[in-house]
């Protein structure tokens, strides 16, 4: 092939690349039909992306999805795993310029329009019919689905219905307008993001807590608390059996408010001078029933007036090598009741006492217990659910495919 040039080059090697993959999908399949192995044993499609993609109707060509995508998106380059994740978290960033073929391409499953007899719009009837009937070869997609493609239909079947409602006027607006357009559909056919959240976005008021350091953390790292503090903002997730990120305010469905949510809220740091001749956690309450007192007409009304949090020791590592490019481990706050009375009924569980606090997650922290205080969850009962979990702290997360709602709070 050297003689010949290199465009026919690419051309001739893509040809052979798909043949190889056509004859490997062969081997895999050995006679077997697509849809009877996905119904029957689905695990043979685990880790085999050339199985998945031949039952959703995928092309085996890479650069051919990709030319695909590129010209229905109208785009001059990008993939299909490009556009399933924008459509995926359509609700997470700026709402990106979405066409009405690609909402119908994704929810097809990026099949291969471009090599079937068949339109786009023939291949969505077809799906949608198939799907209403939960016909077997609908099942078996839906068996072989990854969450990110789950996810990016689900938010297509939302939005093309109200897209073609939309009159032809409207279609052809220009970038700007049609992206307010998408906005204003999106708002119409999602849920409503949580209560606490939509209060935040109609009231416009800051939100967040009160926060102190320990009197350990102040003593060895008061003098250099502001860089701390960025290392652990900017530390990566933790790695743990499931994602940390469906634990923080970046997995809730917020109608695509997300940064008009992230930009009021704030934290709250008062000075603290330590009382020795009191125990800590008594030293803390009064002077946060103090700070609180003599600043409420200052406070933003969204600064929780129940709640206030303490960094640990623990949090913070003690390694001199440690940067924000590594984990936080552990990854806990304290979160206290300020109106807890030492004086009533003790709870116990399983031998441990409850001492008006608990340990929070730090992802959790401006997500749902939050959200958890504001409703008036007990933080009692928040311990109570704490004690459940192997690091004895308390976790939220988000309800999968339901981004809008959460696990149990206690």
């Amino acid at each position: 092939m050297q003689h010949l040039p290199t465009s026919e080059c690419v051309r001739v090697r893509k040809i052979i690349e798909k043949e190889e993959r056509a004859q490997k999908l062969q081997e895999k399949l050995a006679g077997r039909d697509l849809v009877e192995m996905a119904l029957s044993d689905p695990s043979e499609f685990r880790g085999s992306p050339l199985l998945q993609n031949a039952l959703l109707g995928r092309t085996l060509a890479f650069s051919d999805e990709c030319t695909m995508v590129a010209r229905i998106t109208g785009k001059g380059s990008g993939t299909g795993e490009d556009l399933l994740d924008r459509i995926a978290y359509y609700d997470q960033a700026n709402m990106p310029n979405v066409s009405m073929d690609a909402w119908k391409l994704v929810y097809c499953d990026l099949s291969y329009i471009d090599g079937s007899n068949g339109t786009l719009q023939d291949i969505y009837e077809e799906r949608l019919r198939e799907e209403e009937l939960q016909t077997p070869a609908a099942q078996a997609r839906e068996i072989v689905r990854r969450d990110v493609m789950k996810l990016a239909r689900r938010n297509a079947k939302w939005m093309i219905p109200g897209l073609e409602q939309l009159p032809d006027e409207e279609r052809g607006q220009d970038i700007s307008q049609y992206r307010e357009t998408l906005r204003t559909i999106w708002k119409r056919v999602s849920p409503a993001p949580p209560a606490w959240i939509q209060h935040i976005l109609d009231t416009q008021e800051q939100w967040g807590f009160v926060y102190y350091r320990s009197r350990e953390v102040y003593r060895k790292y008061g003098h250099d608390w502001e860089s701390w503090e960025m290392k652990i903002m900017d530390s990566q997730l933790p790695s743990t059996a499931r994602n940390m990120g469906d634990a923080t305010v970046f997995s809730i469905h917020c109608q695509g408010k997300r940064f008009g949510l992230m930009g009021l809220e704030t934290e709250d740091w008062p000075t603290f001078q330590a009382d020795d001749n009191l125990a800590e956690d008594d030293d803390f309450r009064k002077q946060f029933k103090e700070y609180i007192q003599e600043k409420d007409d200052l406070l933003p009304a969204g600064i929780a007036r129940s709640t206030f949090i303490v960094i640990p020791i623990e949090l913070i590592p003690n390694s001199p090598e440690w940067d924000e490019d590594d984990e936080l481990d552990p990854y806990w706050v304290w979160a206290y009741d300020a109106d807890w009375d030492s004086s009533a009924e003790e709870t116990t569980f399983e031998g441990e006492t409850y001492q008006g606090r608990v340990k929070v997650a730090y992802y959790s922290l401006k997500s749902w217990f939050y959200g958890a205080r504001w409703e008036g969850v007990s933080l009692r009962d928040m311990w109570l659910k704490a004690q459940q979990h192997p690091e004895k702290l308390w976790i939220c997360y988000t309800k999968y495919m339901g981004e809008w709602d959460h696990e149990p709070y206690i």
